[in-house]
């Protein structure tokens, strides 16, 4: 569906079916990614009956904008996608950058978010000087670098539980597809913020951290962290599973996912 926020076109799959009340089910992308990663889940959420929205932010997949510089942006943004849709309650997912967003969402608008589920999450998310420096060059070595260190050992034997599909191959056409300076625009947003650690203490929805044993972006350990700072927060570990939680783990993925959103 399309809708419009700030005078420009925002893009979410999914949909609000008529009457529904109750929350709506919000799903926030990462990193030079789109709405695409969420597919398996927003088609599950969709054909059993929930409000499901997963939208793409400003720039990215088939939204249209310039990229939001900040994770305060970019949750300010969401808010306002709440608002244009008379949306009262969620309950809110991101991944990776996205869930410095959802998180930042969830400090800032209180009983509003009621549920919270933070995939690949960290708070500082630091962001390698080399990686950035490529991404500002729009390098390919960049995109490489993603691959590398956004995936686990499995990942890279190139199986996949959905036949057809390469795991690290899809996510690096995603990246590819990107409007040149995205990437960098996105990683320096997740580079530059400082609130977490404070937001976090201010978060009231119940929430989860989905997280994977081998995760070098955001590693298992400053997950744990983040989670001891959240007041009401559990946190659910896949093994044998890198950053790209939702194409390297699906199945696991998402029972995790439906168990913190509904």
């Amino acid at each position: 569906m399309y809708f419009e926020v700030d005078g420009e076109r925002v893009f979410a799959a999914g949909n609000i079916p008529a009457g529904h009340s109750g929350p709506v089910l919000l799903l926030v992308h990462g990193a030079a990614m789109d709405h695409s990663v969420w597919v398996y889940h927003t088609r599950y959420f969709t054909h059993t009956g929930h409000a499901v929205l997963a939208v793409d932010l400003p720039a990215h997949g088939r939204s249209e904008g310039a990229p939001l510089d900040s994770i305060e942006a970019q949750a300010a943004w969401l808010e306002r996608c709440l608002d244009v849709l008379s949306i009262s309650l969620a309950a809110v997912a991101g991944h990776s950058m996205g869930a410095l967003a959802a998180l930042e969402l969830a400090a800032c608008t209180g009983a509003r978010v009621q549920r919270l589920a933070l995939l690949g999450a960290a708070v500082p998310m630091a962001v390698s000087p080399q990686l950035l420096e490529e991404a500002a060059a729009d390098s390919e070595l960049a995109r490489d670098m993603m691959m590398l260190w956004g995936h686990g050992s499995r990942a890279h034997l190139g199986g996949n539980s959905v036949a057809g599909i390469n795991i690290i191959k899809s996510a690096m056409r995603l990246l590819e597809a990107a409007p040149a300076g995205l990437l960098f625009a996105d990683l320096n947003a997740c580079n530059s913020y400082q609130h977490g650690p404070e937001s976090a203490t201010r978060i009231t929805a119940a929430t989860r951290l989905i997280c994977g044993t081998q995760d070098k972006m955001t590693p298992l350990r400053a997950a744990r962290d983040l989670a001891a700072s959240i007041p009401t927060c559990a946190i659910d570990v896949i093994a044998d599973c890198g950053h790209i939680l939702m194409s390297e783990q699906p199945e696991q993925t998402h029972r995790h996912l439906v168990a913190a959103l509904l």
